[in-house]
């Protein structure tokens, strides 16, 4: 009679990822990560991620926004096999964002931040359904920031500060699957970054992300490169934007890999909020900024111009366009206020002390609402979806100047095909709340979105 004797101090690569779920009120939410612990049944503490430079900005700023409802890994840790009853994440510095219309019809951004949230104390709520068994060769762990949950905003007019963070995250085990399709099995989408180092005889770089983050990405015989003929082409410094998936052994596979201006060397995303003064010139208000600083150059700012040498170009996230049922443009007189859009330039200053842009590109964004109609056209179906009043489209649109006008902001057409991933967990029906993540374009003067993921809503 044999006895098979599990080994003495098992351990499992564990892939740590952040994700979020939030509604439309906050146009960006930061939480500097200094680290993230499971705590076992017995009490004993193991690390998943240290911050490096927890006192700084460079590394573990995570922003939030851009990762509600999809996820991106930040570390892989070796776990001892066993069972898991709490986490611990502890935050530094936080701050939250939301765009309003100022007096006089002006665009007002509101900023508020804590150099130390949660009271003071850096500690945030973690919530388990369940104790998590670590004792598969590979696991991944989803760390969901509840952003609605996590900081409050008081009632005008009372004492300051006037806000509050607390922030709470619920954790759970991703099922991997040997070939990831969705986040919810190991496949993460639209991840943004900038090749800090090169292998070539790996085929692999490490990626490092504009929160901060850095792990090694590997390239195969199926990765696909858009804009870019093949691996050799990139370089360090190089800005990209990558679909990943786990592996069996815990590494990261690049499926995609998409450069959209070879020669940048920064980057900026975020939502557009108003042109300037110049011909050309416009404001973003970045959520992430890569390749650049804030002193010195290469420059990260938020005001830029754009010239008869600038690219405009789409995600190539997205290759259904032509089929779509309406012509998708976007160009630089076709800017519509809210769009989120990824900003290259050179990072220096012009002669108007504006930074050039060298291509920008639109890119995905997420609406949550609530579906007020459904219809077909083509092979999409298309949702009628009501946005909440402070949403960045109704809001933008109260903006005054010669901004390029919605017949009814307050509605997008949604268009689903059977590319996009369905996450939500119930049919989709006339008042269901969602989230959609898209491409939004402005079809003369009505909201349209190319969507690839559904979720399920947000509580407005």
């Amino acid at each position: 009679m044999s006895v098979t004797v599990p080994p003495l101090n098992a351990k499992t690569n564990v892939v740590v990822t952040l994700t979020s779920t939030a509604n439309d009120q906050l146009v960006s939410f930061y939480l500097g990560i200094n680290s993230i612990s499971l705590v076992d049944k017995s009490g004993n503490t193991v690390p998943l991620y240290i911050n490096p430079n927890p006192q700084g900005f460079s590394t573990g700023n995570a922003e939030f926004i851009h990762l509600n409802g999809i996820s991106e890994p930040i570390a892989t840790a070796s776990v001892p096999d066993g069972i898991y009853t709490s986490a611990i994440v502890v935050v530094g510095g936080c701050s939250f964002t939301n765009v309003t219309l100022a007096s006089g019809g002006g665009v007002g951004i509101s900023t508020d931040a804590d150099g130390l949230c949660t009271q003071g104390t850096g500690m945030t709520t973690v919530n388990l359904p369940s104790p998590i068994t670590i004792s598969e060769p590979t696991m991944a762990l989803s760390f969901n920031l509840l952003v609605s949950q996590s900081y409050t905003l008081m009632p005008a007019g009372s004492p300051p500060p006037g806000y509050s963070f607390s922030p709470v995250f619920t954790l759970t085990p991703l099922a991997l699957s040997p070939q990831p399709t969705t986040e919810l099995n190991g496949k993460f989408i639209g991840i943004d970054a900038l090749t800090s180092s090169i292998n070539p005889a790996a085929n692999s770089f490490v990626a490092q992300t504009p929160d901060g983050f850095s792990f090694n990405v590997n390239s195969g015989s199926g990765t696909t490169y858009q804009g870019v003929a093949a691996f050799s082409t990139l370089a360090v410094g190089t800005l990209v934007n990558m679909d990943l998936s786990i592996q069996p052994d815990a590494s990261l596979l690049a499926s995609r890999i998409e450069v959209d201006d070879l020669s940048a060397p920064t980057v900026s995303d975020g939502p557009f909020l108003e042109l300037a003064s110049q011909p050309g010139s416009f404001v973003t208000l970045p959520n992430q900024m890569e390749g650049c600083s804030t002193v010195g150059t290469p420059f990260c700012g938020s005001v830029f111009q754009y010239d008869t040498n600038t690219v405009f170009g789409i995600s190539s996230q997205f290759t259904n366009l032509q089929n779509l049922p309406f012509t998708p443009s976007f160009t630089g007189p076709g800017l519509l206020l809210g769009q989120n859009i990824a900003t290259f330039s050179t990072g220096t200053f012009n002669s108007v002390n504006l930074e050039t842009v060298t291509a920008t590109v639109l890119v995905p964004q997420v609406v949550n609402g609530t579906v007020s109609s459904i219809f077909t056209a083509g092979n999409f179906t298309v949702y009628t979806v009501a946005l909440a009043p402070y949403n960045i489209f109704p809001v933008l649109q109260q903006v005054v100047g010669p901004n390029n006008r919605l017949n009814n902001p307050n509605v997008i057409q949604v268009y689903v095909d059977s590319s996009a991933q369905t996450l939500n967990s119930a049919p989709i029906a006339v008042g269901s709340l969602l989230r959609f993540r898209g491409l939004i374009f402005d079809d003369n003067g009505v909201l349209r979105m190319d969507c690839n993921i559904i979720r399920d809503g947000v509580p407005e």
